[in-house]
């Protein structure tokens, strides 16, 4: 009988069984990773060329009336009038930055979520890893708020529901621009938030719903909504200048049962 822990603090995730277990994931514990990382940056970008672009879709996505709806339904109900990847993707990008806001009370509160899992083969941790997964995403629904770990969920969540492949992307996101350039040229290091990235038409493009979807105040006690189409759409290999990934935790991520096979 084999375990699989999963610690989430805030965005800070680790995947660690009684079989095997790495040095990197303890290194990553001792170090205590950096708080949460939180977006307290109030200017905005626009993109004009994907607002005309997206004129369509975004008109449609801000007139839904909010609902509370199990995540496939809702998924389809925000994407049926689309027929592209892209503008499917951008539905959900839209609805969420809009629906769902950052839960301040969540971030300085200490306690941290654990799920552990007895599994004895791969198929069934997968099928239990699916159902932890879900029930996340539909509290972050229902609550109509989260933390990035909760808006990276119910966006893979949605995006899986409608066939579209997506995947959480681990790593450090800060303001300090050349924090992240150094931290960019080690092979491990701490992680503070997740992302997600998203396939469109066979290719891999970068997204974070949580910093796009507004900004906190310093003490982060107040959330700010404000659209920041910065953080919608870039290929894989032009990272935005604020994220740093994390690969070998963003692969433990999304593929937990690999050690398995190892």
């Amino acid at each position: 009988m084999r375990h699989l822990k999963l610690f989430i603090l805030f965005t800070y995730f680790i995947f660690c069984n009684d079989t095997a277990s790495s040095q990197e994931v303890v290194d990553s514990i001792a170090e205590k990773a950096e708080p949460a990382a939180v977006n307290t940056n109030s200017s905005n970008y626009t993109d004009s060329a994907a607002t005309e672009k997206f004129k369509i879709v975004d008109q449609y996505i801000l007139k839904m009336k909010r609902r509370n709806k199990p995540v496939p339904v809702l998924a389809k109900e925000i994407t049926d009038p689309f027929t592209s990847e892209e503008e499917k993707v951008r539905a959900l990008f839209i609805w969420m930055t809009n629906s769902i806001g950052f839960d301040c009370i969540t971030y300085h509160n200490k306690k941290t979520p654990q799920g552990n899992f007895s599994y004895k083969t791969p198929e069934e941790l997968e099928i239990k890893l699916n159902k932890y997964y879900y029930n996340y995403a539909m509290l972050v629904l229902r609550n109509k708020k989260g933390v990035a770990e909760g808006y990276s969920i119910l966006f893979r969540e949605m995006c899986k529901s409608i066939g579209i492949k997506c995947e959480l992307v681990e790593g450090r996101a800060s303001e300090n621009k050349d924090k992240i350039k150094k931290l960019r040229k080690r092979n491990s290091f701490s992680t503070n938030h997740t992302w997600n990235k998203v396939q469109i038409n066979g290719v891999w493009y970068y997204l974070d719903v949580t910093w796009a979807s507004g900004y906190c105040d310093k003490p982060v006690k107040k959330f700010f909504k404000k659209y920041n189409a910065y953080y919608f759409l870039t290929p894989t290999d032009k990272l935005y200048a604020t994220h740093a990934e994390n690969y070998k935790f963003t692969e433990r991520r999304n593929n937990p049962t690999k050690q398995d096979e190892d």
